[in-house]
């Protein structure tokens, strides 16, 4: 059992005796002033720290003169901008009184039977030593025994000297520190057959993206969510993805939320003779535009983003284009899973009562590393077909087990930080997985794996991953690449650039800005009919994160969206909120703008027409076309946006962007003169006029009579160039001509000149 004590005391008298059992308690006790700590060695032997000297007072560069660390900075902005390079430095109080010591509500790390005691001082007197050792062994000894030892005493009393213990140096435990490596595993990818994909059900990605969000946080204030558990996760990563990523993510997110909330079971599916559960659920990735190997490295920053959904396993499902989740065998049924989800949620609540009671920033994740490396063993067997625990590349092992990987520690690390509001996100290498954390609006990377000795060494936990700069990472402190980062956190993590010049027996320092980086300016940019945004900072090298909905922007702990530089484009009357960030600095405070479209005036010359009012349009939208003006003796052949009418406006395709006059053009109506080619005597005393065809026209009106000058003549009219006319007399002779017309736009009859006058006897 990890944190427990083996003490054997003077004279080669053996003694056992159990020691507190700790695991949500600070790193270091005080005693009058003096700063000791209590390491339990699986060799049972009880040491000083060996961070200590042999005064008891630990001594540290970091340390004033006084040996009291000066307390980090709040975090709070200075009004005024320092020069851009300057920076101070906050030393982090690493002196926790005994008092203060945080207690953990549920010890599930030792058994009913252990007890906490507490050392009241680690400098007992070789007489009081003696006296609790000898009472302990003859408790365990037999009569003659204790009668052959009282004997021993009162002939020949022993005195043997007490062994002085010596300080382990800071340099000698990195040195000899071998850190576990290998415990991230990348996600298993298990093809499934075609018609088995598609019994399951798709998620449709725009019903995951619905935008519905029920839950205000409590920390963060600003951002709605999705459930209460969004809190945990980080959106760093989902910041930086394209739209058709963030799509898939969004799917991924509904689909865990219900398995989180619901009591829904996974699918039990049958692959090649052996069977893994699945969401019911999967996600048709490849109508995104997404290959299957983004897909995966999607899935794996995904799951390190959302460590909430503790019982995502490590790998998914896929088969015609599709993906589905694996879900641990253990939390398949709905039922269990909700009783497991219960006792997450009160393990979190627990600890997070504890890292609340950190004053700063910095306190707060010294606290929460501290919480994790002293209540979980790493899992040497995870390798194994039955290791310490199936659930090492979740959160689930470090809140209800008591073993994990590196997979484990840096997933709940993300959580309690995340829940106490403090941005932190996981990455991961081929073999490895860590954390970045954002402290004084700067990123640090942190290892818990390798801050976590379990014993060795002398100490429990130690702080030489603690705030560290990727450079001092991947230089001194790793060397065998195990903290580069795979290459899908390209482009897609913060820069680290400061290191707290941390020891495995202190937690070093970290920088407080002098300087705010400049709030972005936002400004309406409209183009090709489009409203768009621009956003700038005058802070060179800066960062800028942006909302479009009125929400808050942030790197990390709000849904924004990343500015790549290039305008984007937003509905009218959009709020558009913006900050700017920058390692080293202060971030901005939020700028916000509502980007409104222009209002424009269209004006319609008619031209000598009845008069149109003119319309006030916002800018790229379309126009309402008015009603064709009235002129007479005219036809209207439409709007243009010139005078010599070279440009015909659209009305169905074009957009308004700027004011203008649209000119009515007219074409005086002129009708030419009829033609008729025959007229002919058909049965029925009837005749049928046969006409040329007049361009143009809207009809045509004949007239015939029995004299030639068309006195009393009757009129008839038709749209077609052929007209039969009946009622005719038998053996009269007739006199036809026509006219075609036209009509203006005012729907007057404008005609043309009669045409020559044909005649026909009717005889039938």
């Amino acid at each position: 059992m990890k944190k427990r004590i083996l003490a054997f005391f003077l004279a080669g008298i053996m003694t056992f005796s159990m020691a507190p059992t700790e695991a949500f308690a600070a790193a270091d006790m005080q005693q009058s002033g003096t700063e000791v700590s209590v390491d339990l060695q699986e060799n049972g032997t009880e040491e000083e720290s060996p961070d200590l000297q042999q005064n008891g007072t630990e001594e540290s560069p970091d340390l004033q003169q006084d040996g009291i660390e000066t307390e980090a900075g709040s975090g709070s902005s200075p009004e005024n901008e320092a020069p851009e390079n300057s920076q101070s430095q906050n030393t982090e109080d690493v002196k926790d009184s005994a008092d203060s010591q945080s207690q953990n509500t549920e010890d599930v790390k030792d058994s009913a039977d252990s007890q906490s005691q507490n050392t009241e001082n680690v400098k007992d007197s070789a007489d009081s030593s003696q006296s609790a050792a000898e009472n302990s062994q003859r408790a365990r000894m037999t009569a003659e025994e204790q009668e052959s030892l009282e004997t021993l005493s009162q002939e020949e009393p022993v005195q043997e000297e007490q062994p002085q213990e010596q300080p382990v140096q800071d340099e000698d435990i990195l040195k000899n520190w071998t850190p576990p490596m290998g415990g991230m595993e990348q996600p298993q990818v298990i093809g499934i057959a075609e018609e088995t994909a598609e019994s399951l059900d798709i998620v449709n990605p725009e019903e995951a993206a619905d935008g519905t969000m029920e839950y205000r946080s409590s920390v963060l204030g600003s951002k709605q969510y999705d459930s209460s558990w969004d809190v945990y996760s980080t959106n760093y990563i989902y910041n930086r993805l394209t739209e058709n990523e963030r799509l898939f993510w969004d799917a991924l997110d509904q689909i865990a939320r219900e398995y989180l909330h619901g009591t829904e079971n996974a699918a039990r599916i049958p692959v090649q003779g052996q069977y893994y559960y699945a969401t019911q659920s999967g996600i048709r990735y490849a109508y995104m535009g997404l290959s299957s190997q983004r897909i995966g490295e999607l899935f794996t920053m995904f799951s390190y983003s959302n460590p909430q959904y503790y019982f995502v396993g490590n790998g998914y499902l896929t088969g015609s284009g599709a993906m589905f989740p694996i879900i641990y065998e253990g939390f398949a049924n709905g039922t269990t899973r909700a009783a497991e989800t219960a006792k997450v949620k009160a393990q979190i609540d627990a600890m997070e009562a504890q890292i609340a009671e950190g004053k700063t920033e910095v306190e707060k994740a010294r606290i929460a590393h501290d919480l994790i490396c002293r209540k979980i063993m790493y899992d040497h067997d995870y390798m194994k077909p039955v290791s310490k625990t199936p659930y090492h590349q979740s959160a689930y092992s470090v809140f209800c087990d008591n073993y994990t990987v590196c997979a484990g520690y840096t997933k709940a690390f993300t959580m309690l930080m995340n829940g106490a509001g403090v941005d932190t996100l996981s990455v991961t290498s081929n073999e490895h997985a860590w954390n970045m954390i954002c402290l004084n609006d700067s990123w640090y990377n942190m290892d818990l794996t390798w801050d976590d000795l379990d014993g060795q060494q002398g100490l429990e936990v130690m702080y030489g991953y603690f705030n560290r700069s990727t450079a001092v990472l991947l230089g001194r402190l790793d060397q065998n690449n195990y903290h580069k980062m795979e290459s899908c956190y390209t482009g897609m993590v913060p820069p680290a650039t400061q290191d707290s010049g941390a020891t495995p027996t202190s937690i070093g320092t970290i920088g407080t800005p002098t300087k705010t980086v400049a709030a972005p300016q936002i400004k309406k940019v409209q183009s090709g009919g489009k409203l768009l945004a621009s956003i700038s900072t005058s802070t060179s090298g800066a960062d800028i994160y942006y909302t479009t909905d009125g929400s808050e922007p942030s790197s990390s702990a709000t849904r924004s969206y990343y500015y790549t530089g290039e305008s984007f484009e937003v509905a009218h009357n959009a709020t558009v909120k913006a900050i700017a960030v920058r390692d080293t600095m202060w971030d901005s405070k939020a700028a916000s703008a509502k980007i409104t479209k222009s209002s424009y005036t269209v004006k319609f010359n008619t031209k000598g027409g009845n008069t149109i009012s003119s319309q006030k349009i916002l800018y790229g939208n379309k126009l309402k076309k008015p009603a064709n003006p009235k002129r007479s003796n005219y036809s209207f052949q439409g709007w243009y946006t010139d005078t010599k009418y070279k440009t015909k406006w659209t009305f169905s395709s074009k957009v308004v962007t700027k004011n203008m006059t649209l000119y009515a053009k007219w074409e005086k109506v002129t009708t030419e003169k009829a033609s008729i080619k025959k007229v002919t005597n058909v049965s029925g005393k009837k005749m049928k006029v046969t006409l040329k065809k007049i361009t143009g026209a809207a009809g045509y009106e004949f007239r015939y009579a029995t004299n030639s000058k068309m006195k009393s003549a009757k009129r008839v009219t038709g749209k077609s160039t052929s007209k039969t006319i009946g009622s005719l007399k038998k053996g009269k002779t007739y006199y036809v001509q026509v006219r075609a017309y036209k009509t203006d736009s005012k729907g007057k009859k404008i005609y043309g000149s009669w045409s020559v006058k044909k005649s026909v006897k009717i005889k039938k």
